[in-house]
């Protein structure tokens, strides 16, 4: 009796195990990139433009990083403000507790202000906010755990002061003589300390932002 087989079946069987290594193959490469991807993290980051919709996009260059890290980021008008408060009240109602950070430019940085304040009515907490040269910034409200504010007094920009309960740690940056209004929000050395404040607002790694120097103006407690 014949102990091979004949070769049209040696070769069915070579097909088909060729087959299911190519499909194993392409089973254990998916998984390596998927293991190897950035994880999504935890929290959401709203990134305010200022005037035109124009003048800030360091902004969306910054929300990108930000999503290369993991974390959730978008780029929208200053204009948008009010709505997109309503937007995140209805998401903290239906149960969504991630951080919630904002971040601004020129009127988009004095919009972040405004816009927690809108969540204070809700006692909704602001993990973090980072402004880019506010103009008018409002005083920061108590629902505001962090403020960093990099800010350029020669051109327009403004320091950030606590309201009356703020118990946060608030920090002014004077950038003066290394950036000016319409360039502080494409600082890439800006971008890397606000990406490490956002990574340890939702609880992975610790901020880099270095020593400040003499010319900093920096509070880490609400002014008395």
């Amino acid at each position: 009796m014949p102990t091979g087989f004949p070769p049209a079946q040696r070769g069915l069987r070579a097909g088909i195990g060729g087959l299911i290594l190519f499909a194993l193959g392409g089973f254990l490469t998916t998984s390596a990139l998927a293991r190897s991807s950035t994880p999504h993290r935890p929290g959401h980051v709203y990134l305010m433009r200022g005037l035109f919709n124009v003048f800030s996009l360091g902004m969306d260059d910054l929300a990108a990083k930000l999503r290369k890290v993991g974390v959730k980021a978008e780029a929208v008008s200053y204009t948008s403000w009010s709505s997109l408060a309503d937007s995140i009240t209805a998401d903290f109602r239906a149960g969504n507790r991630e951080p919630i950070i904002l971040m601004g430019h020129s009127y988009g940085a004095d919009t972040t202000i405004s816009l927690a304040h809108k969540l204070n009515q809700d006692r909704i907490p602001v993990a973090l906010i980072v402004n880019f040269d506010p103009t008018q910034p409002d005083r920061v409200p108590p629902n505001v755990r962090r403020i960093i504010n990099f800010y350029v007094p020669t051109d327009w920009g403004r320091p950030v002061e606590p309201g009356k309960k703020f118990r946060g740690r608030l920090s002014n940056l004077d950038e003066s003589g290394k950036h000016g209004h319409f360039e502080i929000d494409k600082a890439d050395e800006l971008h890397r300390k606000a990406i490490a404040a956002v990574l340890q607002a939702v609880g992975r790694g610790a901020p880099r932002i270095k020593r400040p120097a003499e010319h900093d103006q920096v509070s880490e407690a609400p002014a008395r």
